[in-house]
């Protein structure tokens, strides 16, 4: 009954955090972020009318709906980075990259995983993979943050509230799965209170920091972090040339 009541509480204040959202006109700013929680606020009205109506056929629901959350979780991160890195367009580029070839790696995992499990159980193999990729979440958001930090740039109370709220999800959801996975059911009344308790946390940071559109500050110092960019592709260019010379006379002797 209690976690039912804590459910109840997220689903109000997720309509809360998109009337505020839709208030304070950030759906222009953070087109992903609005339609995350839509996307989830629309997921949880749906489980929430088969818990009651259906409740034997719940749990195959749940976990059958649950990569939409990963993959829209995806489309978070992607936000954070375009937004974050939209004044250094050389950094933005490499992050793309590094991005992309994150979530080919964590999807050829996965598919290998599958094709190596005829036996796949949606429920017991599903823990494992969307840890997987919550992990690749996970380090991404604090692969910015340390970028951030080491060149002392700004984030704004937005970004900072979305990476944030995102990421103590994240490490608490992948905690969860991690003991999950490894107790069984026998962790799944605890798992009842724990996740919901924690995704309440996570929206309260959002209801204070996205209360209003905060653009990103000027940073007090042209940070160097274009300059390195631009010193790192410069290096890696003359590194590749001089490996192409080398071929090319080893090949000529």
């Amino acid at each position: 009954m209690a976690s039912t009541v804590i459910w109840l509480v997220a689903i109000a204040i997720e309509v809360l955090l998109l009337v505020q959202a839709t208030k304070a006109k950030l759906l222009r700013r953070y087109k992903l972020f609005v339609a995350y929680l839509a996307i989830v606020l629309a997921r949880d009205l749906c489980l929430l009318a088969v818990f009651f109506i259906w409740p034997k056929i719940y749990a195959n629901a749940y976990w059958s709906t649950e990569p939409i959350g990963v993959l829209v979780g995806c489309g978070l991160v992607w936000e954070v980075y375009k937004v974050s890195l939209a004044r250094y367009p050389g950094t933005a580029r490499m992050a793309r990259n590094v991005l992309g070839f994150l979530f080919i790696l964590a999807s050829t995992r996965i598919f290998v995983k599958l094709w190596n499990s005829p036996t796949w159980v949606a429920g017991m193999t599903g823990y494992e993979l969307e840890r997987d990729l919550r992990i690749v979440q996970l380090a991404l958001l604090l692969g910015l943050l340390v970028l951030f930090a080491c060149y002392a740039i700004p984030l704004g109370r937005n970004i900072e509230g979305i990476t944030y709220g995102y990421g103590l999800f994240l490490a608490t959801h992948i905690i969860n799965l991690t003991i999950r996975h490894q107790l069984g059911y026998s962790f799944q009344r605890v798992w009842e209170y724990t996740q919901p308790i924690s995704y309440l946390i996570v929206l309260a940071i959002w209801c204070v920091t996205l209360r209003s559109y905060v653009p990103i500050p000027e940073p007090e110092t042209e940070p160097q972090v274009e300059s390195d960019y631009e010193a790192l592709v410069a290096a890696t260019k003359s590194r590749v040339q001089a490996a192409r010379s080398y071929v090319f006379k080893a090949t000529r002797s």
